[in-house]
């Protein structure tokens, strides 16, 4: 079996376990489509947002956040400007937009492009009727940075560790709001119920680009045994680490970068 065969076999038996909450069936199998080998590496981590934009008779909006996350760590977005964690939380508004929140913090026309004005040809620059050209910028983007064999092919925390990116962390200059407390530098060793598997979190490469808050408590309930129900099929369907390693992070399908142990075994 290949490795495309594999994954989706192992996602169909998670799917009978009923545990879903974050995604349903039919959100999933997106998802999976997006993931190489299925889909094209620009494609992974870009959203496509028409639940409002169809009842406008509008283009959907094509969201990159590979183009994006070279320029703002995840902090910037997902604390400072208040997008959920979550996919569809949020429900962004033109009216939102145009008086500078979300998106218009930064596309007002100064910083980044703006359609305050609206100008159909800038409009065009988010409601894309087709990708080509976003397709095509992606190869130019991505030639610098290192390589990554799943997700989008970029390996973003060792283009953040080399300096290849330099993402700024508040749109103020601000300082995080508080500093990693020092017994979190060390790595955390979690284990599992499978052998040879132990996990390996770093509260350190996630803070560089996060918010304690980004995680605690809507994510992970920092409570003692607050996540007794976290397990594997909970993460696939986009639950605690899913959130973010199933749409935008490295996915799941990448194991060895969390069960480094796992030595014989390159993904599902």
């Amino acid at each position: 079996m290949n490795s495309t065969t594999l994954f989706l076999a192992a996602v169909v038996l998670l799917s009978c376990l009923g545990n879903a909450q974050a995604m349903d069936r039919s959100e999933l199998g997106d998802v999976l489509k997006t993931i190489p080998p299925n889909g094209p590496f620009w494609k992974y981590g870009t959203l496509v947002m028409r639940r409002r934009t169809k009842k406008a008779g509008m283009a959907p909006v094509v969201f990159a956040h590979w183009s994006h996350r070279a320029r703002y760590t995840c902090r910037v977005c997902h604390l400072d400007l208040g997008f959920s964690m979550r996919a569809g939380d949020t429900g962004i508004s033109r009216a939102q937009y145009t008086a500078g929140k979300y998106c218009g913090a930064c596309h007002d026309g100064v910083t980044a492009f703006g359609v305050q004005d609206g100008e159909p040809s800038l409009c065009a620059r988010c409601h894309m009727k087709d990708t080509q050209a976003l397709e095509a910028s992606f190869e130019t983007f991505a030639a610098p940075l290192p390589i990554a064999g799943f997700g989008n092919g970029i390996d973003w925390a060792g283009a953040l560790k080399s300096g290849r990116v330099s993402p700024r962390n508040s749109l103020s200059f601000a300082a995080p709001s508080m500093p990693l407390p020092e017994k979190l530098h060390l790595p955390m060793k979690l284990s599992t119920a499978a052998p040879r598997s132990d996990v390996t979190f770093s509260h350190e490469d996630h803070f560089s680009e996060l918010d304690c808050s980004s995680c605690h408590p809507d994510i992970f309930n920092i409570k003692k045994k607050g996540t007794v129900d976290f397990s594997m099929d909970k993460n696939i369907f986009g639950n605690y680490c899913g959130a973010c390693h199933m749409r935008v992070a490295f996915p799941m399908n990448d194991c060895k970068r969390c069960h480094s142990y796992m030595s014989n075994f390159s993904g599902f």
